[in-house]
Formats: structure tokens, C-alpha cells, sequence
């Protein structure tokens, strides 16, 4: 037997030594680390999608800031893809860049500005729909606490003076967006959302009617006069916001006789 493994490995050994019989080595591709010589590359190349001009130096083994330069690149070194990268020479100077032009596009730009109405226009067109805004009195009653300072504490809003359990009407249009108890010193309050981003509150309620969410029309019964929260007597606290500042209630609401 060790004769046989004697004989094999003699002829193994001869075959090899002959070249009939060649071994090889696995080749692995190192295209990402090997640099391109400077007599096999091409005069320029083509930026493609994640290239960098550090990387484009690195594979063809030219600094990055030596790139920047031939290709007239200033710092941050911005490239685009399809530019093309002069690797030999100097690139010829231009003053735009085609795919910079293809970005931007200040034509279409321009004709949305058109379309944009000037800051003048549209502050004639708030005032006019907030004068034409008019509010219907909530209740029928006397007013007992005018809009503004009372004492050293502002009053956002108006007192109007009736009896317990009278019928509180929506002052226009809108949606309930609040309809709860939780606000300290209102009391029941409601506050009703309308156009023109134009609220009004009602307080004190003695039992709300209506649910957040709720749309009603000016003259629905959304609430009954009450006394909650921090109030001497039943009446109703009324308050016009637009937006988050409260306005005089007095200048929306037509005058009694």
C-alpha cells in the first residue's frame, strides 16, 4: 500500500512540474480599490449616481482638488450626473451648467409670482369681509359689562344681563369647536367657529344644547342663561375673537334702539 502512495505521488509531483496538471487561485475583484494608470484612462468621464469627486480622483488616482481645479470646481465641490470630468487637459470654462439650467426654472417661477395677489390687495379684501361680517345678539337683555379694561384686569368680552334659562342663540353661522366645563372661571362655555377665522364664546351656561363638532345656523339654541364658573348672577359672558385676539363684541353686533 505504501509503495502504491509512493508511486501516485511521484507521478502527481511529475505531472505538475510537466505544466499538464496547473493549479489556480481564486480571483476576487478589487474594482473598488484598484486605481486606473494614468495611460489607460480616457481624456474625461461621466459622473454617475453616488460619485464624489474624491472617489472619481481616487479610481483614477488624480487628487480630488487637482480635478477641482482642471474642471474650474469650487468648493463644496458640487458635480452633477452627466457631467463630464476632465481627467487630462483643462476643461473649457462655462458660465451654466445644463443641468443646473434644467433645475431651475425661473420662468415658471416667475408666473407664480404673477398669480400672487399683492400684500395691499389682500388686506382691502380682509378689511371688506370683516365689515360685512355682522353678528345677531345671542340673547335679548341688558348690557351690564361694556368690552375692555375693568379695573386692572382686561374683559375680553360682554355681560348682557337676563334671566336663568333663557334661550342663548348662535350669533352666525359655524361649528361648534368647544362645548365643555373645563376652563377655569367660564364656567359651561361654548365657542363656535365662523368664516373669516372669526370665533365667538358664550359663558356661564347654565346647560349646553350642543356638542363639539356640531354645525349650526345663526339663531339656533345652543345654550340656556346660567350662572357656572365665576359669576355673581345668570347671565351671558359673550366674546368675539378673530383668531386668537378678542375684539369689541359691540362692533359686529348691530346697535339697539
Amino acid at each position: 500500500m505504501a509503495t502504491k502512495l509512493k508511486y501516485f505521488s511521484l507521478v502527481f509531483f511529475v505531472l505538475m512540474l510537466s505544466g499538464c496538471f496547473k493549479t489556480e487561485l481564486p480571483v476576487y475583484s478589487q474594482s473598488h480599490h484598484k486605481r486606473v494608470s494614468h495611460s489607460s484612462y480616457a481624456s474625461t468621464y461621466k459622473v454617475r449616481a453616488k460619485d464624489t469627486l474624491y472617489s472619481i480622483g481616487r479610481r483614477f488616482g488624480i487628487h480630488y482638488k487637482t480635478l477641482a481645479r482642471k474642471n474650474h470646481i469650487r468648493y463644496p465641490y458640487t458635480i452633477y450626473i452627466g457631467q463630464r470630468i476632465y481627467l487630462k487637459g483643462v476643461a473649457p470654462r462655462s458660465r451654466t451648467l445644463p443641468v443646473a439650467k434644467h433645475q431651475y426654472k425661473p420662468k415658471r417661477v416667475k408666473k407664480s409670482f404673477k398669480k400672487t395677489p399683492k400684500k395691499h390687495s389682500t388686506k382691502r379684501y380682509v378689511r371688506k369681509s370683516t365689515k360685512s361680517l355682522r353678528l345677531r345678539w345671542p340673547v335679548n337683555g341688558v348690557l351690564t359689562s361694556p368690552f375692555g379694561r375693568r379695573g386692572s384686569r382686561m374683559h375680553d368680552g360682554i355681560d348682557i344681563g337676563v334671566k336663568e334659562g333663557t334661550p342663548v342663540h348662535a350669533a352666525a353661522a359655524g361649528e361648534v369647536v368647544y362645548s365643555d366645563h373645563r376652563l377655569t372661571g367660564y364656567g359651561k362655555l361654548i365657542i363656535i367657529r365662523h368664516r373669516h377665522d372669526l370665533f365667538t364664546a358664550y359663558a356661564h351656561n347654565q346647560r349646553n344644547l350642543v356638542r363639539k363638532g356640531d354645525k349650526v345656523k345663526a339663531g339656533d339654541v345652543i345654550a340656556r342663561v346660567g350662572h357656572t364658573g365665576h359669576a355673581t348672577g345668570p347671565h351671558l359672558h359673550f366674546e368675539v375673537r378673530r383668531g386668537p385676539t378678542p375684539v369689541d363684541p359691540l362692533s359686529y353686533l348691530p346697535k339697539k334702539h
